[in-house]
């Protein structure tokens, strides 16, 4: 996982990221729907961004201590408007261990980033307090995949049965899915959406004037004639055993 270009590209896209972010927004207010608490002494919020999920949080979650970790330094200026009561730290979180265990561990679209999944849910579990919760959202095998047919992810998608085992150590509260799309006037306007929402931070791929030719031809339109672009949402809420 190249850390130096998903800053890079995340970076870029930071201020187009609120506007395009729609399904990202839907799934952070669905995530915190069912916290089993309204107050928590210590929260983590891991891969930040610009606050998608931060002003959820605010608006319905009470704290004492609340540490919002990413990778990308400029999310400070984001979170700071949000709360001046929020310590924003820049780090990977695969490097990141928090000086005192936290009551909430909270992430919306973020841990697919992540160049191992099972290690940092292990990781996770031995910072995460007494009756503390582990909530968060990924993305699962079925995300993008009219995109995937041109450029293939470099990102490990997991479904609900390998998700269940990465996470049997915790008490599974819950875990489910859905299936979200977004149509398009054009294929066009699909890739505009991708770059502005950071997701195309692994790829490589230089297209030419024929790929684009390609891809505007090829790309599936759906019944209604437009082209639709499927985000594949998958929620995980879990508890300390």
């Amino acid at each position: 996982m190249q850390k130096d270009l998903i800053k890079k590209r995340f970076g870029k896209s930071l201020n187009s990221y609120e506007n395009c972010a729609i399904v990202q927004k839907e799934m952070a207010k669905k995530l915190i729907e069912k916290l089993s608490y309204k107050f928590y002494d210590n929260i983590l919020e891991i891969g930040c961004g610009t606050g998608v999920l931060t002003k959820e949080i605010i608006k319905n979650i009470g704290f004492k201590n609340y540490i919002a970790v990413d990778i990308v330094s400029d999310c400070k200026n984001y979170i700071n408007k949000i709360s001046d009561r929020i310590n924003f730290t820049e780090s990977d979180i695969e490097k990141y261990y928090p000086d005192y265990n936290q009551n909430l561990v909270i992430s919306n679209a973020s841990l697919q980033w992540v160049e191992d999944l099972p290690e940092i849910i292990k990781k996770i579990n031995t910072y995460l307090s007494k009756n503390g919760e582990f909530v968060f959202t990924i993305f699962g095998k079925e995300n993008y995949r009219e995109f995937s047919q041109f450029v293939e992810s470099p990102l490990k998608y997991y479904d609900l049965k390998e998700l269940k085992e990465i996470c049997k150590d915790f008490k599974i509260i819950a875990i489910e899915d859905e299936i979200k799309m977004i149509e398009f006037d054009s294929p066009r306007e699909v890739l505009h959406h991708i770059k502005n929402t950071g997701v195309n931070a692994l790829s490589h791929t230089v297209w030419t004037k024929s790929d684009l030719v390609h891809f505007e031809e090829s790309y599936p339109k759906n019944s209604n004639g437009n082209y639709c672009l499927t985000y594949h949402p998958i929620y995980v809420w879990l508890g300390k055993l």
